[in-house]
């Protein structure tokens, strides 16, 4: 057994646990364990790839640092907290986006049925913004500053079709897609309507949204 494995098995573990305290709503579990997912999660990458791509690492890292940040209790619901991991996380998407669109070799190499799923993500990004800007308040410009360039990295993960290996590029998109659904649901909760079990809900998606991110990078 290979260090990437082990790391990616502690990493699978520790995603358990967390999800399990979240779903129990354990605060100090989900404490303990969420500071340890993506560092886990960027070494695994680290060690699969025959030359890790620093943006790369760096994306998952500002996940990271996202992550600190929206765990931190906001007793005065002032966002502050909120809107430093949403600047984290907008590092992090603009890392991919450099990281994916670097396959951009020709501009009309595409496949026809990359180019009509850039429109699937456009269409999720104006389903977000409908939903949660009216209630966004004081947060609406950095809400919808997000919503952009989340969507942008979403679309940025077509561009490698036709320069590298299909299966990569579809789980990569898949994870970009997911994402945008953890977000949405995280941000609806807070400033919109609470849903039930919304913590369970965003991380379970987060979590297997930046595997796939990692996972379809690597077999590139």
């Amino acid at each position: 057994m290979t260090v990437s494995h082990v790391l990616l098995i502690t990493f699978i573990l520790m995603s358990f646990v967390h999800l399990a305290a979240e779903g129990a709503r354990l605060r100090v579990g989900r404490y303990i364990t969420k500071p340890f997912l993506m560092p886990l999660l960027a070494l695994y990458y680290v060690t699969s790839a025959a030359h890790p791509n620093l943006f790369f690492a760096g994306a998952i890292l500002c996940g990271w640092l996202g992550d600190v940040f929206l765990m931190l209790p906001d007793p005065q619901n002032s966002g502050r907290y909120f809107r430093r991991g949403l600047i984290c996380f907008s590092f992090g998407h603009i890392l991919y986006i450099l990281v994916f669109a670097s396959f951009v070799s020709r501009p009309f190499h595409l496949p026809v049925w990359g180019w009509a799923l850039l429109t699937l993500y456009a269409t999720a990004a104006i389903a977000a913004y409908l939903l949660i800007a009216r209630r966004a308040g004081k947060l609406l410009t950095a809400v919808s500053a997000y919503i952009i360039i989340i969507t942008l990295m979403g679309m940025s993960t077509i561009f490698p079709l036709g320069s590298v290996h299909t299966s990569g590029v579809v789980m990569a998109m898949a994870g970009a897609f997911l994402f945008m659904g953890s977000d949405s649901i995280n941000a609806y909760n807070r400033l919109v309507s609470k849903i039930p079990f919304e913590w369970l809900l965003t991380m379970s998606a987060y979590l297997v949204a930046q595997f796939l991110l990692v996972q379809g990078y690597l077999m590139f």
